[in-house]
């Protein structure tokens, strides 16, 4: 028999008039925001948005001449919760002198208007289309709806044939007036509208047909009747900016802009969706998916803001320091627009939706916060599908789709950062950390005043001398600062690797005695058993080596004690380390290194110079598009004492004006990188006086590294 299933009919509480309005906002200016939306998307020219106060009465009005609303399409559209009309009809279209136009809309929940609760408690709408005579009235209680027992109690009204026409002078447009308002609004906090609305639309692209006005009325008295929302014409002229597109398979083309007057530069690159490129981005041991988000285009301006950036600024657009920092505060932050209406941020509370401030971009060297920003990302509801707003309209959806356009704009970010940190430190020189201790300095200093003295200077020489020696010293404990902040965290890995040592060593001891215990059976293994057993005994041999050679790192006395170390062994070492990682795929390594060459390093060390100089090799190899993918290591000018290491490969190489500045601390231009690599290699082989340089023009299509090492006397 067969059974019978009760159908339940789904049935919506009044209560829901609530938690889709007043109850998901989080405040008044929101709810404005996306009012004014609704005009755009109904195809207004201007907004106006009035605040009259009579006496203690007091109600706002927003009016638009926009396409308006029939009869038909407010009894099927707006008195229809979540309503599916501006999805099945996402392009409004209108003709402007004789010219017909397109205007993608914004919205699509059909949810919006119930926000308009958050500010009032009655509403009366006017609306008129261009076929209508006169205006229709449909008024509501919001109370009334969200308290009532039963959606069938629930009802607005409609007037056909109203008293009042407040669009008698229009063809077409749309009144919402709304009365009993929750709080008393002061003009102070009605013209904060200014800064919400400012940004509404893109600040960098002039939106055709579309202005946006604040109106202040006052017991029959109009107050500066046009607030129209513009921009500050400083902020189209940044110190820095990057702008570019990422296209469908995720891949950044950016273009870097410093416009600074001491130092003009201009730089461009691409940057590939790859797991190598991201690594430093993504969480540990996750994967870097397949790019699904679709393609956008970007523009993000930076500024300085110490006193004297910003007196410069002052200076040139002839406007007042507090005022430059209101209004880049006004727009701060990434602000994401999807077909020209803003979608992030739509408050205060969620301008650094991206986490800049959180995650400081780069870890070592001056960082770009939120507050020194100003930019724009453009989506489309084509291009973008899968970035989908939140119902309560101040976020993103959490979809596989944000998590990659959040990833390609921390990108972004990363890469206008570094571009900056290298015009910033461009006439820094690269100093190892044993010459900023060194005392030389100091007693310069002495022998200097010690001369003025004797040649009878004056006490303003001296102080000149001082003070010279004062400006050079603060700047040498900057760098020590930042390069201390770095040591001093790998110092605490320092301690954590001694005890690893000590425990993997141990371990491996056991394992070797299992290994020669299981070599007695050998004559009753077959293939696959003898195959398994020597890959063990190799692996236990290679970690074995590696411990051994990186374990002196950890002494305490490290630089007290006479190491050496066979060159070319070293190098084919540092060769399969990195051969091990995902990076060095399909990439050939030429060692032309003589045999039997011993330098008086440690092999530890030596190895710490090849695998950072193989490691960035790789990642430029894997970013040049170059079909050779080739690392080569070769010696020349061979003494007594000393010999050079050429290390070259065939990647994106480095150009001239760079070459100084890639040997500073925090300068890099892989994504999220720390750039601290080449400063330890330079702090390394500083420790026995040897050097390290690029050579322009460079052996290959890529980069060209030599360093120096010293000879073990008497062993070659």
């Amino acid at each position: 028999m067969e059974k019978q299933l009760e159908k339940i009919p789904v049935s919506i509480h009044p209560r829901a008039f609530a938690a889709f309005g007043d109850e998901l906002v989080t405040n008044d200016n929101i709810v404005l925001t996306e009012l004014v939306k609704n005009c755009y998307d109904a195809f207004a020219l201007n907004v106006y948005i009035t605040l009259v106060t009579d006496g203690k009465k007091q109600y706002l009005e927003i009016s638009d001449d926009g396409l308006g609303m029939s009869v038909d399409t407010v009894k099927k559209v707006y008195a229809t919760i979540a309503t599916p009309f501006k999805e099945d009809s996402p392009v409004a279209t209108r003709v402007i002198d004789g010219i017909k136009h397109e205007r993608r809309v914004s919205g699509n929940k059909g949810v919006g208007r119930f926000s308009i609760a958050k500010l009032g408690k009655n509403i009366s709408l006017f609306t008129k289309t261009s076929e209508m005579s006169s205006c229709i009235l449909v008024k509501m209680d919001w109370d009334s709806l969200r308290y009532a027992d039963s959606m069938k109690n629930c009802s607005i009204s409609l007037d056909v044939t109203p008293d009042e026409n407040p669009l008698e002078n229009k063809d077409s447009g749309t009144v919402i007036r709304i009365e009993g308002l929750r709080i008393h609004w002061t003009a102070e906090k009605f013209l904060e509208l200014k800064d919400e609305l400012s940004r509404l639309l893109n600040p960098f692209k002039e939106t055709e047909n579309f202005s946006i006005h604040l109106v202040l009325k006052e017991n029959g008295k109009l107050f500066d009747e046009d607030y129209k929302i513009q921009l500050n014409p400083f902020i189209n002229n940044p110190v820095y900016s990057i702008s570019g597109g990422v296209n469908q398979n995720g891949e950044i083309s950016w273009a870097y802009i410093n416009n600074s007057a001491e130092k003009k530069h201009i730089e461009n690159g691409k940057l590939k969706w790859t797991q190598q490129n991201y690594e430093k981005i993504l969480e540990q041991t996750e994967e870097l998916p397949e790019y699904q988000c679709g393609s956008f285009s970007f523009e993000i301006r930076a500024w300085d803001l110490d006193s004297d950036s910003i007196k410069t600024v002052s200076d040139m657009f002839n406007i007042k320091r507090s005022d430059i920092r209101k209004t880049i505060s006004k727009f701060k932050g990434l602000s994401v627009y999807r077909d020209n209406i803003l979608v992030l941020p739509k408050s205060e509370a969620t301008k650094d939706w991206l986490g800049l401030d959180a995650k400081r971009i780069s870890k070592i060297g001056e960082r770009i916060s939120t507050s020194q920003i100003v930019g724009m990302v453009n989506i489309s509801s084509i291009e973008n599908p899968g970035l989908r707003d939140t119902t309560d309209r101040e976020s993103m959806a959490d979809t596989p789709e944000y998590k990659q356009f959040t990833l390609a704009l921390s990108a972004i970010m990363g890469i206008l950062q570094d571009e900056r940190l290298k015009d910033r430190l461009s006439k820094q020189k690269a100093i190892p950390l044993n010459q900023l201790l060194d005392n030389s300095a100091s007693k310069k200093l002495v022998d200097d005043v010690e001369s003025a003295l004797k040649n009878n200077s004056d006490s303003k020489d001296i102080l000149g001398i001082v003070q010279k020696y004062h400006s050079e010293n603060t700047k040498k404990i900057e760098d020590l600062t930042a390069r201390l902040t770095y040591y001093a965290q790998t110092a605490s890995l320092g301690s954590v690797a001694i005890v690893l040592m000590h425990e993997f060593l141990t371990g491996m001891t056991s394992v070797k005695r299992f290994l020669n215990k299981v070599k007695t059976y050998f004559s009753t293994f077959d293939k696959r058993t003898l195959d398994y057993y020597k890959d063990a005994d190799d692996g236990h041999k290679r970690l074995t080596e590696l411990v051994n050679s990186f374990s002196p790192l950890c002494m305490k006395d490290l630089h007290k004690k006479n190491f050496s170390c066979d060159l070319y062994e070293s190098a084919v070492k540092a060769t399969n380390l990195i051969k091990a990682k995902k990076i060095s795929k399909n990439i050939d390594f030429d060692i032309d290194l003589p045999e039997k060459i011993t330098v008086a390093v440690s092999e530890g060390e030596l190895q710490t110079v090849f695998i950072n100089l193989f490691d960035n090799a790789c990642y430029w190899i894997n970013n040049s598009g170059n079909t050779e993918k080739k690392i080569f290591v070769s010696v020349e000018e061979k003494d007594l004492e000393k010999l050079s290491v050429v290390v070259s490969d065939t990647g994106v190489g480095v150009l001239p004006e760079n070459a100084e500045k890639i040997f500073l601390p925090g300068i890099t231009s892989k994504v999220n990188g720390l750039g601290m690599g080449l400063v330890i290699v330079t702090e390394l082989l500083s420790y026995y006086k040897c050097k390290i340089g690029l050579r322009y023009p460079s052996d290959t299509a890529g980069a060209t590294f030599v360093f120096d090492l010293p000879i073990l006397q008497g062993e070659n």
